[in-house]
C-alpha cells in the first residue's frame, strides 16, 4: 500500500469512521431512552383511561431493535431508528453554525423518525396505508439535536449545538408527537371521488376492514378505478 493512501486510510478511519460508530451507539441510546419513556406512559395513562373508557387502548408494542410503536386509541405513532449516519449538505443549515464550523465532524447525525399510523392500518395489516412523517429527529455523538417536523415541534427544537438531548426534552418531543396526532383528525374525502367500486375494490374493502387510508388524504380508490377512469 502507498504510504501516503494508508496514512490517509487510517485518518479517515479513526476520525470520521470513529465519529459515526460513536454516533450510532449515542442515537441507539436516545432511541432506547424512547422505548423506556414511551412504556412508562403507557403504564401511566392506560388505567386512567380505561377506567373512562375501557374502549380507549394505550398501548406500547416494542417491534424490535429499531422500532417501536405506541397506540392511543385510533392512533399509532411508529418510531424508527435508522441504523446509518447522516451529513448534510452544504446549503442546509446547521453548515453555517458556530459548532460545526469549531468541529466539522460534529454534523454527523443518528436519525429517529416518527411517523403517524392510523391504528386500524396495523391491527388489520392494510399494506397500502400511508402513515405520514411528523418527525425527523438528528442526533450527534454529543447529543446535539435539531428536529425537522410539523409545528410546533420543529420550530421548538432546532437550535442544533446549543441544545442538548435530555430525558425531559426526549418526553416533550413525545408528549407533543401525541398531541399532534390526537389534534388532527382523519377527513372525509368529496362524495364525487368515491362514487363507484368495483366488485376487486369490494372484496378488497370485506378482507382489510377499508380503503387505503391516511390522515392527509382520508381514503382514496386505486386511481385505475377512480370516477374519472371508471376502470380504464
Amino acid at each position: 500500500m502507498n504510504p501516503k493512501d494508508k496514512e490517509e486510510i487510517l485518518d479517515l478511519l479513526t476520525t470520521k469512521s470513529a465519529t459515526k460508530q460513536h454516533v450510532y451507539r449515542t442515537t441507539l441510546e436516545v432511541f432506547n431512552e424512547t422505548k423506556q419513556i414511551l412504556h412508562e406512559l403507557q403504564k401511566e395513562l392506560a388505567p386512567l383511561v380505561s377506567g373512562i373508557d375501557a374502549a380507549v387502548e394505550v398501548k406500547y408494542v416494542d417491534a424490535g431493535s429499531f422500532e417501536v410503536q405506541f397506540k392511543f386509541s385510533g392512533d399509532t405513532l411508529v418510531f424508527m431508528m435508522h441504523t446509518n449516519v447522516f451529513s448534510f449538505p452544504e446549503n442546509h443549515f446547521i453548515q453555517s453554525s458556530d459548532y460545526v464550523k469549531k468541529d466539522k465532524l460534529n454534523i454527523y447525525c443518528g436519525l429517529i423518525q416518527v411517523y403517524n399510523f392510523l391504528s386500524d392500518s396495523i391491527k388489520y395489516n392494510r399494506q397500502d396505508d400511508i402513515g405520514d412523517l411528523i418527525a425527523r429527529i438528528y442526533i450527534n455523538r454529543e447529543r446535539h439535536f435539531f428536529i425537522e417536523g410539523k409545528r410546533p415541534i420543529n420550530i421548538q427544537h432546532n437550535n442544533f449545538g446549543g441544545e442538548l438531548m435530555t430525558t425531559e426534552k426526549l418526553k416533550h418531543i413525545i408528549d407533543q408527537s401525541i398531541l399532534y396526532c390526537l389534534n388532527f383528525d382523519l377527513l372525509m374525502p368529496p362524495m364525487e371521488m368515491v362514487q363507484q367500486i368495483t366488485v376487486d375494490m369490494k372484496n378488497y374493502q370485506s378482507y382489510s376492514s377499508g380503503f387505503a387510508t391516511s390522515k392527509s388524504v382520508g381514503f382514496e380508490l386505486p386511481r385505475q378505478f377512480d370516477n374519472n377512469n371508471k376502470g380504464v
